[in-house]
């Protein structure tokens, strides 16, 4: 099936790249597990915080081990109690010089607390003021970036005798973007007719929970609002209750991502209010979505990945179909110093 400005063949070839770190990653845990190490902070900004958020609401479930996320323009102000030599910070930037993420990595350099990034280009301020950097050679895709992240976490979790399913979970992870090709395939005339229907809308409420509240956060900012300029209102499906739903009419349209995690009851609750007040509702849900070779009990943890897949990689494309306006163009996001 032809999709809407995609290569297949590049896809699966990021796929290899991404899975071929695997162990550059695990000895990386390794070698923090052997220096030891109190608590994890995840500090950057914007998508790459927001990939974070997703694994900190996993971790939070997984282990005891303390786990904060902080963002990189704030966090040099302030300081953290928590944040010690004691700390491992993981931070990410596809460009790698992110100016407020390279400003954290370099204030955490002169404290003396350990870094561990991934970068996507090589020899940028980044990589130069990590500790540890992981290659990210993906051209695209966020679930490549998400893949790495869960082998670096989950092993550190391992490690100290946590999420003992880790070597499992880790051998299934190679099926992931295959399953996310089909994914994408079956999700391909779904975005076409989202982005058909709804490009032209004046307001949208995007609604998510739990561990896919990063990835609604991700795509209504960093999508629809930046590289569309489209009005948008992100809110997780607990918070909805208590404000946003008096937004809601028969004429708004509300878009819910539905997780698989234990907080999915938030997403029905959303889901039932919402088919009463609008007729505008869109819900993507990634249970709808098969994982061949990976087992039901990772399905939770995985679910971030199908949504991103769907969303920033296929809905997106159409958004920029229909709009005409590329998802290259800025007014004024790395336009000029501000």
């Amino acid at each position: 099936m032809m999709m809407l400005k995609f290569d297949e063949n590049v896809y699966l070839e990021n796929a290899r790249l991404t899975y071929e770190t695997r162990d550059e990653i695990e000895k990386v845990a390794d070698e923090i597990t052997q220096q030891g190490f109190k608590n994890i902070f995840f500090i950057s900004v914007g998508g790459s915080i927001s990939l974070m958020w997703p694994i900190q609401e996993m971790l939070k479930q997984m282990t005891d081990i303390p786990v904060f996320s902080e963002q990189a323009g704030e966090i040099i102000l302030t300081g953290h109690k928590q944040l010690t030599k004691d700390s491992i910070v993981v931070m990410a930037s596809k460009s790698g010089d992110t100016k407020e993420t390279v400003a954290a990595a370099e204030w955490c350099k002169e404290q003396g607390y350990r870094v561990v990034s991934l970068v996507g280009t090589p020899n940028t301020p980044l990589e130069k003021a990590s500790h540890w950097v992981i290659p990210n050679k993906a051209k695209n895709g966020v679930e490549f970036e998400y893949m790495q992240l869960f082998m670096l976490l989950f092993k550190l979790v391992h490690n100290k005798g946590q999420f003992p399913a880790y070597q499992k979970f880790a051998d299934q992870l190679e099926k992931l973007p295959e399953n996310l090709l089909r994914a994408k395939e079956k999700f391909e005339p779904i975005a076409d007719e989202i982005a058909k229907t709804y490009h032209k809308e004046n307001y949208n409420i995007w609604i998510g929970d739990g561990e896919m509240w990063g990835e609604v956060y991700l795509f209504s900012m960093c999508i629809l609002e930046e590289m569309q300029w489209v009005r948008t209102k992100a809110v997780s499906s607990s918070e909805f209750f208590h404000g946003t739903l008096e937004l809601v009419e028969e004429d708004v349209p509300v878009f819910l991502v539905k997780g698989e995690g234990k907080r999915r009851i938030l997403d029905d609750r959303v889901e039932k209010f919402c088919q009463q007040y609008t007729k505008k509702l869109v819900v993507i849900d990634t249970k709808d979505y098969e994982l061949n070779g990976i087992d039901d009990e990772f399905r939770w943890i995985l679910a971030p990945t199908i949504s991103s897949t769907l969303l920033v990689d296929r809905l997106a494309r159409y958004y920029e179909k229909y709009t005409g306006h590329d998802l290259d163009m800025r007014r004024y996001y790395r336009q000029f110093d501000y």
